[in-house]
């Protein structure tokens, strides 16, 4: 079951204008989403592993690590950071969150994160960042109640797919600037010190077909133009 929390919508229109909120909360309640794969899926599967194995060599996650999923979605993180630690999810898409498998999961704004300072070992996106409207806001609201760590999983701007999706897709246009060194620079403008940064892969959870997996496969390491850029910071 979502928790809704009393703080969401009041808040959210005091700082970005309602007609942009639900911009992008309509694309995310759309219908054809309720067809969007489930973290299991073996493509999700072979896009979540290999990354989250990077970060885990740059993190050490113990069972009683706290992590904060910021943007969770239906769970494609979240599902497997929960087998490794104490997850918590938020994000603010009902029918998201409605998909997401992990138990801890709150209806709330990235902008106003309702958690004390220092609640997480550490705060982690994927794709969120590139949707909202003001990235330093809530950057600075994922460093304020991170203890350590802060990473962050963005489209790469230079991959030549990714980037005619955000230029066609109104939602998505905003990754056209998530270059690894746009994203670099806003971490450190939010006081994040960026420990490690990289493209990586060729798989797209959604997009790619099964038939193709073994491909995405050989394809799963470091290159510039990969199609994630990830970067882990501390705070």
């Amino acid at each position: 079951m979502v928790t809704e929390l009393k703080r969401i919508y009041p808040e959210w229109v005091k700082d970005v204008s309602e007609r942009a909120l639900l911009f992008q909360k309509d694309y995310w309640e759309r219908k054809s989403l309720e067809t969007r794969r489930p973290p299991d899926h073996p493509v999700v599967r072979q896009y979540v592993i290999p990354k989250m194995d990077f970060i885990q060599r740059a993190i050490s996650l113990e069972k009683n690590s706290r992590l904060l999923d910021v943007g969770c979605g239906n769970g494609f993180f979240s599902f497997y950071f929960d087998q490794a630690c104490q997850t918590v999810g938020v994000d603010f898409s009902v029918k998201m969150l409605e998909k997401n498998p992990i138990s801890q999961k709150f209806l709330m704004d990235a902008a106003h994160l309702n958690f004390q300072d220092f609640s997480f070992d550490v705060v982690f996106c994927h794709a969120l960042l590139h949707h909202v409207e003001n990235v330093d806001e809530v950057l600075g609201e994922m460093r304020r109640v991170s203890r350590k760590y802060v990473v962050i999983l963005e489209p790469n701007r230079n991959n030549p797919l990714m980037y005619l999706f955000s230029a066609l897709v109104p939602e998505e246009r905003k990754a056209l600037n998530f270059s690894l060194a746009f994203l670099r620079k806003k971490m450190e403008q939010n006081h994040l010190k960026v420990a490690a940064s990289f493209s990586h892969g060729m798989t797209v959870p959604n997009k790619t077909p099964v038939f193709l997996l073994p491909l995405a496969r050989l394809l799963d390491f470091r290159q510039p133009f990969g199609m994630t850029n990830i970067l882990i910071a501390e705070r």
